[in-house]
């Protein structure tokens, strides 16, 4: 590769890079939404998800005011089964006791983030 060539390749790296960095100052980023944990809906439906979800809505105040935000719960038949501190060391103990049962297995946080799905409902033809 020639001095010219070189020095024409480094300076379109070089101005590449500049460009990306002003793209990546120039977008905001922008928090996701939260929603503090006494304002968490409770699931109207009949089953068992929905009564461990509505059990842990009741419980969640109790857990954090012991000092469990943070850590992992896994709850099933509207029962705590215990607290982790990691999502690998609930998750093992739910393949164990609970394989192919439906539980709850949430990390426990004073503010839960908002999570959307996208694109339209569209029934399938």
């Amino acid at each position: 590769m020639s001095e010219t060539t070189r020095e024409l390749k480094d300076w379109l790296v070089q101005t590449q890079k500049e460009q990306l960095s002003n793209a990546v100052q120039l977008v905001k980023i922008e928090e996701r939404p939260k929603i503090h944990y006494t304002k968490l809906p409770e699931d109207p439906a009949n089953d068992i998800t929905a009564r461990d979800w509505n059990f842990y809505c009741r419980e969640v105040g109790r857990l954090l005011a012991e000092g469990n935000e943070g850590r992992w719960v896994l709850i099933h038949g509207e029962k705590i089964i215990g607290i982790w501190d990691t999502v690998e060391e609930v998750d093992r103990v739910r393949l164990d006791r609970f394989f192919m049962q439906p539980v709850v297995m949430k990390q426990i946080q004073e503010w839960e983030p908002v999570l959307r799905g996208g694109g339209y409902n569209r029934p399938w033809r």
